[in-house]
């Protein structure tokens, strides 16, 4: 069959511009850097706050006037004050534990602890000393049993 007009011609091909695709490229690899980072603070902070929980529930005034502890949530808005506050949950109540920390060295300086009755308790030495391993980061310390040790035994 013969046709009265040839096909047309085949249209050139457009050049694509590589100026987007590298744009978008950074962009992206941007965005999994950020996100990247996101995540490993956001597990972090999870896994301190799991440490911080399991050290304050360790704590003998803690397990006596608290049962076992839930949440132990801390306050961001105490720093402000010069201290260092968690919200306590537990099976018999919500209470705080709040820590007065040394404006110069940021060390711990007395701990309080309010009950759910309300009823406010300053901590003695040991559970000070129990919670100033917690902020060293000697966590196996922060839960050791509050019990003695033994004496040595003599021959």
């Amino acid at each position: 069959m013969n046709t009265p007009f040839p096909p047309p011609p085949a249209a050139p091909e457009k050049k694509r511009k590589l100026w987007p695709w590298f744009l978008g490229g950074c962009l992206l690899l941007i965005l999994l850097i950020v996100v990247g980072i996101g995540a490993i603070a956001w597990f972090g902070l999870k896994a301190m706050g799991t440490q911080a929980r399991d050290s304050i529930a360790a704590l003998p005034a803690v397990q006596e006037n608290f049962g076992t502890l839930a949440d132990a949530s801390i306050d961001t808005a105490a720093l402000a004050q010069g201290m260092m506050a968690f919200t306590l949950t537990g099976e018999r109540g919500e209470g705080r534990l709040a820590i007065k920390l040394n404006p110069q060295t940021g060390a711990f300086e007395s701990a309080t602890l309010t009950l759910p009755s309300g009823e406010v308790r300053e901590l003695d030495g040991a559970a000070l000393e129990r919670l100033k391993a917690l902020q060293e980061g000697d966590v196996l310390k922060a839960m050791a049993p509050a019990t003695p040790a033994a004496p040595p035994s003599q021959p």
